[in-house]
């Protein structure tokens, strides 16, 4: 984002100056890709749990009793149709994790340096509730948004009372009691430093995990219906949780490096490999490699069953892993940089930008002082403005989407369903391979969809309820 001769001063750590520093476009890049992702998931979603359904040989199966091959047979009984649609399952979680990640590791890190002021419960509830606030009002603005929509316009689903929006908003929910933790959270990490905590916390995640691979063995039949009071349901939330707090924890340890006053001290260490960019970006590389060959054991043999258990709700380890690795690899440099922005650390004085969920109105981008290429320099200043405005309305597309979500997958049918019957009428005439590219054509009808709703939300959201904020002070 900057050249090596822009020198950038960090202004002093104040909730009201948190949104007009500088952003780390990475961040704001991966928060852009979880909105994708949590879309993609939904979209595809029905398809694989009806290719779970129908089986590995669906297909044979509706040949043997004489009938026409359908679509779903078509593709349950397609490999590497399986294949990808099972890859793209991680996303849905993936997603989940992200959003409550870049929260954690952008706010908890700031409530953890502050632990120690007098006054600090006073004055972080205070702000705490300011946070609340601003979530809560996001919230309020869309369901009346959508309630008069669906009183006057078109019918959606999961507005229609009090309890629906309480169960289809259960992550806001979530997050809005992670944020009500998050000062007693940053106040623990600071207190918390110890090896053995850390070996407790990772000893407490590998419990989760293992309660978690219970739950997607033994009660996927029947998870949905289970009541809210149930343990497994109540896991998801254990589960996220986790996140948030191994987020914080890993966010202390970055800004401790990249976040602190500079120093051109000569005998500052160099930072940890794993605080690198190299180090994540390996780690995600061979974490997506493993989950590909373990997703293609269960596709081509056949354990359908396997596949749902690997990308499980919030139980998948897999996606909690490349959530994990997603956010460091983003947020980490690239080199291994002297500690606390010494001169040969380029990092070091971008640390502390507010890509935390509050400050979603920023859109500062550092300025490039590449004359030599101003066209270029045009171009790459309008793509971080445009994915940071995007990124914006994360929050926004969560509470959409829930509240929308049986309203637009019907709408999505109404492009998709078309295309699916010329893949079933292609392949009763030729077999495979005169199907193959209508399957590629369902597939992009897809996945445009699904980022065409992102757009349209995400720029609503932008342009309306963010102005709205402002304009009540909430901003």
């Amino acid at each position: 984002m900057t050249s090596s001769s822009t020198s950038v001063s960090v202004p002093a750590i104040t909730e009201r100056s948190a949104h007009r520093r500088p952003r780390i476009f990475a961040v704001e890049l991966l928060r852009l890709l979880a909105i994708v992702g949590i879309a993609v998931f939904h979209t595809f979603l029905l398809t694989f749990e009806q290719i779970a359904v129908n089986g590995p040989h669906a297909l044979s199966t509706v040949m043997q009793a004489g009938a026409a091959p359908t679509f779903f047979a078509i593709i349950s009984s397609t490999p590497l149709v399986v294949w990808l649609i099972a890859m793209l399952m991680f996303l849905g979680a993936w997603g989940n994790h992200v959003f409550f990640m870049i929260s954690a590791f952008f706010l908890v890190p700031r409530l953890d340096e502050r632990s120690h002021r007098k006054g600090f419960a006073r004055d972080e509830w205070k702000l705490t509730a300011l946070r609340i606030a601003k979530i809560l009002t996001a919230l309020a603005f869309y369901v009346v948004v959508l309630a008069v929509v669906n009183r006057w316009i078109v019918p959606i689903r999961a507005v229609g009372g009090l309890r629906e929006v309480a169960v289809s908003l259960e992550f806001v929910w979530l997050y809005v009691l992670f944020v009500l933790l998050a000062p007693f959270i940053g106040w623990c990490i600071e207190r918390c430093r110890k090896k053995w905590c850390v070996s407790l916390g990772v000893i407490g995640l590998v419990v989760i995990y293992g309660l978690n691979a219970y739950v997607a063995v033994s009660g996927r039949n029947f998870f949905d219906a289970l009541s809210v009071l149930d343990w497994r349901k109540q896991m998801s939330a254990v589960t996220y949780f986790a996140s948030y707090i191994c987020a914080g924890a890993l966010g202390c340890a970055w800004r401790r490096w990249y976040g602190g006053e500079s120093s051109a001290s000569s005998d500052v260490p160099d930072v940890p490999l794993w605080l690198t960019r190299r180090f994540w970006a390996s780690a995600l590389i061979a974490l997506v490699a493993a989950a590909g060959c373990l997703v293609a054991v269960a596709s081509f043999g056949g354990h359908y069953g396997f596949l749902t258990v690997l990308s499980f709700k919030s139980t998948s380890v897999i996606s909690f892993l490349l959530a994990v690795c997603s956010l460091m690899c983003a947020a980490c440099p690239g080199k291994r940089a002297k500690k606390r922005g010494a001169p040969d650390g380029k990092r070091g004085a971008k640390s502390l930008q507010g890509n935390d969920m509050e400050s979603d109105e920023a859109l500062s981008v550092v300025r490039s002082d590449n004359a030599k290429k101003p066209l270029w320099a045009g171009v790459k200043t309008f793509c971080h403005r445009a994915v940071t405005a995007l990124a914006s309305g994360i929050l926004g597309f969560y509470i959409v989407q829930a509240l929308t979500y049986y309203s637009w997958i019907t709408l999505q049918s109404h492009f998709a369903d078309p295309v699916a019957a010329h893949v079933a009428n292609a392949f009763a005439v030729g077999g495979m391979s005169a199907c193959a590219g209508w399957l590629v054509d369902w597939f992009a009808v897809e996945v445009v969809f699904s980022l065409a709703f992102v757009l349209v939300v995400c720029l609503i959201d932008r342009f309306v309820r963010q102005p709205f904020l402002r304009m009540v002070k909430l901003a």
